[in-house]
């Protein structure tokens, strides 16, 4: 899991050719001003998804994992936590289904809670447990956008 600021973003570079790309997509005003949806890149490689919500309260979340894809959990405007925790331990909620890339599992009072706010990201590779869109104190509003970039 990686933490920073978009301003911090060209460190990466070296961490692999599409998490630059995917970074570097997150630099572009056309790119952070989109409406929500689903935009392709490179294929079924690299695309983003730009996401507008309300946070919800943190024990009312379960962790998800993907096993294909890297994210890159980037705010636009608002702030949230994102929970994050060792897999080893947790306990299954909804089996991997290999079509969405997702398993579920439940939430656990011992994870992690990293509070992004505007200009952040954060990097989860696959098989790392992640709950993203929780609130840090009371629900706040929320533009999001995940980059998804195809490791396997």
């Amino acid at each position: 899991m990686i933490l920073d600021h978009l301003d911090n973003a060209l460190m990466y570079g070296g961490v692999g050719q599409r998490i630059a790309i995917g970074l570097a997509l997150l630099n572009e005003e056309s790119v952070r001003d989109a409406m929500p949806g689903k935009y392709e890149v490179d294929g079924e490689n690299l695309f983003y998804i730009v996401d507008e919500y309300e946070t919800k309260p943190v024990e009312e979340g379960r962790l998800e994992i993907h096993r294909k894809y890297l994210d890159i959990q980037y705010i636009v405007s608002g702030a949230e936590c994102i929970g994050t925790a060792p897999l080893a331990g947790l306990i299954e909620e909804a089996p991997y289904d290999g079509e969405k890339d997702l398993a579920f599992y439940q939430y656990t009072p011992d994870m992690s809670r990293l509070h992004l706010h505007k200009g952040m990201f954060a990097i989860f590779w696959p098989n790392e447990p992640h709950m993203p869109g929780r609130s840090i104190n009371n629900p706040e509003k929320v533009k999001k956008i995940v980059v998804k970039v195809r490791m396997e």
